[in-house]
Formats: structure tokens, C-alpha cells, sequence
């Protein structure tokens, strides 16, 4: 039996510049659609219903009869999009992240359902509106062409924004695919251990430790922040300075992801990953005073990049399986002994059995071990006893353009 799972992605879309008829219209709808979802907010939250269908039962007679120019769906959608912004807020507060003490409807994006929209082949798209059906014409991209050609399902829930600086709509298209991650055939396992600084990825009898630079980054941006925020003190310039090291970071997940993904296709093999649980960075500084280190382990993004993998694992078919990581670290792979501190840091030794390793390489073992064990399986590629398993470090410069591992080997 096969195990399918779907996987979705965004797509934004522009349109091509709208005349002055078509941007007045949708700056008008964006004011009805506006105060619609600010009304239905705020008396969400008053009335504490975060409940899509409760707010439609209680708001969406009364404001049919007050906007009666606007098609009926549009308060269809607000609705969603109210129930979906209170939960979110509610989320936000429960966990003391909350900005302010009530939801605030800062910026909107129209949602449209499918009796909002139709779709004219694949370069442009009708709204309906309260002036009736506006055409759209669109100016697709790549990445839009990418997954139209790639078998992408194209759904029908699009969400519409207006760009005011270059008088057009931007369109952000929900595409869905499903995928098989059925683990039945498997030949290989390749086993991934992720840490503060580096990614640990064992393949068949050879263990790669990709070198990320997460540490020096983030030490980086930390300092180069402080220095900004004393001489300038401006907010906005620290958020633009937290965004690049975010989009640095990423792009560093999203190709040791792809590396991954990409040799376990090759290779027929299932990826194993940590089931990190969700307060991960917060346990890890429970104990932790120094407040440099606290601040390096909560920006290491360490469910970041166990996701980012799975996702990469997801688009390319191939199953990726969570396991316990408790003791991964600590205990012999081959005896079950605990492990005692080696001669150099981040070196185990185990005193039964005399195997000595770096923690990240008996980690990917014992990560490998714990996925094979219960299926009845023998390692695939069974490590050496005697010699130190071979491990290949890998600087950034030396993966950071690469596809796959075999074209490391």
C-alpha cells in the first residue's frame, strides 16, 4: 500500500501594470474588504470565537444587508481570514510574544475562493468584484512555469495584494502535489545528525560533516546589531539587519537539504532525522548562563533544519522518518556502552569495547542503528569495528555549489 502525503507550496505572481479603471476598482474592494475583516476581528476577539463558522453564523447576515454592493463571498473568505489571524494572536499571546493587546490588521490580502476567480489558460485570471469581472493579466516567471510543468496542482484559494509603488496586483498562488514516501524498497540509509556548526550525514560506509558557519553568523550579526542600534538606535535598521542573517542561514538549510535529498534519491535510500521536540533551543538553555551561548543555540535553528531537509526529502519522493535522539550521542554503536570523554574535544571513547569516534559520527550511527533495529534490519553499510569510520569534513567552499555527494566522492 502506498503512503502518500501532500506538499504545498507558494508561488507569488505579479501582474502585468494595471490601467487606472482596473487599480481603482481593486483599491475600492481592498477598502470594502478592509473594513469587513477589521469589524470581524475585533468582535472576534471581544467575543473570544476564533471559530470560522461561528463568525459566519453571527456576522454574515448583518453584513450582507451593510454591503450589499459586494459579492457575498468576499464575506466568506474575511471570515477565514479573521478566524485564521485570531488564532494566530491567540498563539502569539499564550506564548508571551504578543506585540500588542489585541489583534491588529496592519496589512490585507484579499482571499479569494473559487467562485471569486477563474483561470485563463495559464498567463492571466478573472476577479469577480463588486464592479463585476475584472480580467488580469499576469507576468508569470520561472519558478511559476517550474511547478505549472512540473505535475503541480494548482488550488483554488489564491490570495490577492495590491502593490501601490508599481500599480499592480501581486497574486500568491497555492500549488499541491502528492507525494509517495513509502519506506517499502528502501536499499540505503543515510542518517543526519544536525548541530550548532556543522551537519553530520552518513552515506553507505562514509560519514560527511558539512561545515555551516552558523555560529560565526550568528556571533557576527549579534555584534554588528549592537554596534548599529548604539550609534544610530533605529528599529528598522536592526530588522533589516536580522533579516539578512535570516536569509543567509536559509539558504545554508536549503542546500545541505538539497545535497541530501538529492544523494538519497540517487541512492534509493531513506533519510533519518532527530525527532526534535518543540521547545528544543529552550531545554538546551535551561542550564545555560552565559548569554552569548543562550543566543547562539536559540538562533542555530536547529527544527529549522530537520524541516528544511524533510521538505527537500518531500518534493524529490524520497521518505524521510523521525527517530528518538535521546542517548545518540553518548552510547558506544556497536556495544551499548556509555561513552567517556576522549583526548580532544567532541571525542568519545567507549571503555568495552575501545571504539573512539567524534560525537557527531557516533551520532549518525546510533541514529541509523535506532531506524534499522526495530524493522529487523542489519545496517546496510555496516562501520568498521576496529579503524575510526571514515569521516570527510567538508568546508563550505567545498559543498556549497554542489548537487549531490557523489560528485564529492
Amino acid at each position: 500500500m502506498r503512503n502518500l502525503s501532500e506538499l504545498t507550496r507558494t508561488v507569488v505572481v505579479p501582474s502585468v501594470k494595471l490601467s487606472k479603471r482596473k487599480l481603482t476598482v481593486f483599491k475600492e474592494l481592498e477598502e470594502l474588504y478592509r473594513q469587513i475583516l477589521v469589524e470581524l476581528v475585533d468582535y472576534g476577539f471581544r467575543n473570544n470565537i476564533d471559530s470560522f463558522t461561528r463568525l459566519k453564523r453571527d456576522k454574515y447576515r448583518e453584513l450582507r444587508r451593510r454591503f450589499p454592493q459586494l459579492p457575498s463571498h468576499y464575506i466568506h473568505t474575511a471570515c477565514q481570514d479573521a478566524s485564521a489571524r485570531i488564532k494566530s494572536f491567540n498563539k502569539l499571546r499564550k506564548k508571551g510574544l504578543a506585540k500588542s493587546e489585541k489583534p491588529v490588521v496592519n496589512e490585507v490580502s484579499i482571499w479569494l475562493d473559487d467562485h471569486l476567480w477563474r483561470r485563463i489558460g495559464y498567463t492571466a485570471i478573472l476577479i469577480y468584484t463588486h464592479r463585476g469581472w475584472v480580467p488580469v493579466e499576469l507576468a508569470p516567471h520561472k519558478l511559476y512555469w517550474g511547478y505549472i510543468n512540473t505535475g503541480w496542482a494548482l488550488r483554488t484559494q489564491p490570495k490577492i495584494k495590491i502593490d501601490h509603488r508599481h500599480k499592480r496586483l501581486v497574486i500568491y498562488f497555492v500549488f499541491a502535489k502528492a507525494i509517495n514516501t513509502d519506506e517499502n524498497g528502501v536499499k540505503h540509509v543515510v542518517s543526519v545528525d544536525v548541530n550548532e556548526n556543522n551537519v553530520a550525514v552518513k552515506v553507505l560506509d562514509k560519514v560527511h560533516i558539512f561545515e555551516t558557519g552558523i555560529k560565526r553568523i550568528t556571533i557576527g550579526y549579534a555584534r554588528y546589531r549592537e554596534i548599529v542600534q548604539s550609534v544610530k538606535g533605529n528599529g528598522c535598521v536592526s530588522r533589516t539587519i536580522h533579516s539578512r542573517e535570516c536569509k543567509r542561514k536559509r539558504d545554508i538549510r536549503l542546500k545541505i537539504a538539497n545535497i541530501i535529498a538529492n544523494t538519497a534519491k540517487s541512492l534509493n535510500a531513506v533519510v533519518v532525522l532527530e525527532e526534535l521536540p518543540k521547545q528544543c533551543p529552550k531545554n538546551m538553555v535551561r542550564d545555560v548562563r552565559d548569554p552569548v551561548l543562550r543566543h547562539r543555540i536559540y538562533q542555530a535553528g536547529f527544527r529549522g533544519m530537520v524541516k528544511a531537509i524533510e521538505e527537500k526529502c518531500l518534493e524529490r519522493e524520497v521518505p524521510a522518518v523521525r527517530v528518538d535522539p535521546r542517548n545518540t550521542s553518548s552510547t558506544c554503536p556497536f556495544c551499548g556502552s556509555k561513552l567517556m570523554r576522549g583526548n580532544a574535544p567532541r571525542q568519545l571513547k567507549c571503555p568495552r569495547c575501545g571504539f573512539k569516534a567524534g560525537r557527531d559520527v557516533i551520532a549518525v550511527l546510533n541514529l541509523e542503528k535506532k531506524y534499522s533495529t526495530p524493522k529487523g534490519l542489519v545496517p546496510l553499510a555496516p562501520m568498521p569495528s576496529e579503524p575510526t569510520p571514515e569521516v570527510a569534513v567538508l568546508p563550505m567552499k567545498e559543498w556549497a555549489r554542489r548537487k549531490s555527494l557523489d560528485a564529492m566522492n
